[in-house]
């Protein structure tokens, strides 16, 4: 049945975005004496000692805040059938786009601007991409075509709160909305970010429970 969904969101999907896409200065002072000469010299390695340790201090607290920032992006925690797992993440370019993804999961293009994220265990569980830039639509008639679509899959979709899952990623607008069948759930993430407008589909089943993992790996598209 999944299969049947994910035929129809894409076939939605690919019309609707085609409609949419139509000098310091030196001192000329002379010492008075051999003593105040040797007292400024000694004052003036004090300041450049003073000068370079601070500059080194600097340095170094820059290089923690990368670290941090480093390590802080490069895994993400996710909850997955009542446990929660934290997985190291590796770049991957789509065709316009870099997303961060965790191990097990490989990316292949669909078609122009669209690519697959699919769970190598289980390529049932994927979450299908649309990386545009913002000026091909806005964000309002992408959530518009988007809604359309989840009604003609199920009437009874809901509106899906992604906010715990936003983090540090500077999302400019998002929404998202879920539908469940059974077993089965597909969710669909609308998302402004820098210049691009994105859209995930992500599809799910209880026996694999990664749909929140799919998502923050989505989010960090860039």
């Amino acid at each position: 049945m999944l299969k049947t969904y994910k035929f129809i969101i894409t076939l939605l999907l690919s019309l609707a975005v085609l409609a949419a896409c139509n000098t310091a200065e030196e001192s000329t002072t002379e010492p008075t004496n051999e003593t105040v000469t040797t007292n400024t010299e000694s004052t003036e390695v004090d300041e450049s000692a003073d000068s370079e340790e601070t500059a080194i201090g600097d340095v170094e607290q820059e290089e923690q805040k990368e670290e941090q920032s480093a390590s802080e992006t490069n895994s993400i925690t996710f909850s997955s059938k009542g446990e929660s797992t934290t997985e190291e993440l590796t770049a991957i370019s789509g065709e316009r786009y870099t997303i961060q993804a965790i191990p097990g999961f490989s990316l292949t293009p669909e078609e122009p601007g669209k690519d697959i994220l699919f769970y190598e265990q289980d390529d049932s569980v994927s979450m299908r991409i649309e990386a545009m830039e913002t000026s091909a639509t806005t964000f309002d008639d992408l959530v518009a075509n988007t809604e359309q679509t989840m009604t003609a899959i199920s009437e009874d979709y809901e509106p899906y709160d992604i906010t715990s899952f936003v983090g540090e990623q500077n999302l400019t607008k998002s929404t998202a909305f879920i539908a469940n069948f059974d077993s089965e759930e597909v969710i669909t993430v609308v998302f402004v970010k820098a210049d691009k407008l994105v859209r995930l589909t992500v599809y799910d089943n209880k026996e694999v429970d990664l749909s929140e993992a799919m998502i923050k790996m989505g989010l960090t598209i860039e």
